[in-house]
C-alpha cells in the first residue's frame, strides 16, 4: 500500500501543474466624455491627412490649386487669411473682370491675384511695343487699391489660372508661415512633439500587474514543494527491503504475525 501511495505521488508531480487563471488585469476606466474626445480626434486627424492628400493631389494632376491670400488688396471679395481655388483658362478665353494669378514682373518675384481691367489685343499693337498674339498682355489692379498695378502683364503660357472660389481663413497657415522667424519655431515645435510622440512609442511598455507575479510565484513554489515531497516518498518506498516496515524498519515476521508456530 505504500509503494502505491508513493507511485502516485511521484506520477502527481511529474504531472504538468495546473497554472492558475490569469487575473484580469485593472485598467484605468476612461469616461465617456474622454472617450469621445479620442474618437473625435482621431476623426479630425483623418480628416486633416484626407484634404492634404486631395490639395496634393489635385495640384500635381493640375486640376486645380489653392492659392493663399497674403494681404488685402482684394479685400472684402477676399481678404487676407483667405484661400482662393483657382483652375485652368484657357489663355484667349481671359476677359476683362476675370480674377487671375501671376507672377509679378517687377520687383519681387511674389505670387499675385489680382483683377483684369484691361486685355491687350490687336488695336493695341501701336500703344504696346512687342505686342503678339501668342502672348496675353494684361493690366491689372487690387479692388481695394486706389490705382492699378505699376505694370503690364505678359503670359505665354497657354493656360491662365483664374480664381473660381474663394475660402475664408484657410490661408491664414500660409500667411503665418510666410514669416521666417514664425515659420522656424513652428518647425522647431512639430519636430519636438514628433520626436517626443515617437521615443514615448519605443520606451513604454505596458507594467506587469503585481497580482500577476504573486500568483507565478505562488505556483513555482507549491510545485517544487509538491515534487519535493514526491521525491522523498519514492525514496523512502524503494529503499525498504521486502517485509520491512517503510515507516519503521523493522522486518515483519509472517509467522509471528499471524501467531503460527515460531
Amino acid at each position: 500500500m505504500t509503494r502505491e501511495r508513493a507511485d502516485r505521488a511521484a506520477r502527481a508531480a511529474a504531472a504538468p501543474a495546473t497554472e492558475p487563471a490569469a487575473p484580469v488585469r485593472a485598467q484605468a476606466r476612461r469616461s465617456p466624455a474622454r472617450r469621445a474626445l479620442g474618437v473625435l480626434g482621431g476623426l479630425l486627424t483623418a480628416a486633416v491627412g484626407l484634404a492634404v492628400v486631395a490639395v496634393v493631389a489635385l495640384s500635381v494632376l493640375g486640376v486645380t490649386r489653392f492659392v493663399p491670400v497674403l494681404s488685402d488688396s482684394m479685400a472684402p471679395g477676399m481678404p487676407v487669411g483667405s484661400l482662393a481655388i483657382t483652375a485652368p483658362t484657357p489663355r484667349a478665353e481671359v476677359a476683362t473682370g476675370d480674377v487671375v494669378v501671376f507672377t509679378a514682373p517687377s520687383g519681387p518675384r511674389v505670387r499675385v491675384i489680382h483683377r483684369v481691367t484691361h486685355v491687350f489685343g490687336p488695336e493695341d499693337a501701336e500703344r504696346l511695343d512687342g505686342w503678339s498674339d501668342d502672348r496675353l498682355a494684361i493690366q491689372t489692379k487690387g479692388d481695394n487699391n486706389p490705382s492699378g498695378d505699376p505694370w503690364i502683364v505678359t503670359i505665354g503660357d497657354d493656360a491662365v489660372w483664374e480664381r473660381t472660389s474663394v475660402v475664408p481663413f484657410l490661408g491664414w497657415p500660409f500667411v503665418w508661415l510666410g514669416d521666417p522667424i514664425t515659420r522656424a519655431i513652428a518647425f522647431a515645435v512639430v519636430g519636438a512633439v514628433g520626436t517626443i510622440w515617437l521615443l514615448t512609442v519605443i520606451w513604454r511598455r505596458p507594467p506587469r500587474p503585481v497580482a500577476d507575479a504573486d500568483a507565478s510565484a505562488d505556483a513555482s513554489a507549491s510545485a517544487s514543494a509538491d515534487a519535493s515531497a514526491s521525491a522523498s516518498a519514492s525514496a523512502s518506498a524503494d529503499g525498504a527491503p521486502d517485509g520491512t516496515d517503510a515507516r519503521t524498519g523493522f522486518h515483519a515476521d509472517p509467522a509471528r504475525t499471524t501467531g503460527g508456530p515460531a
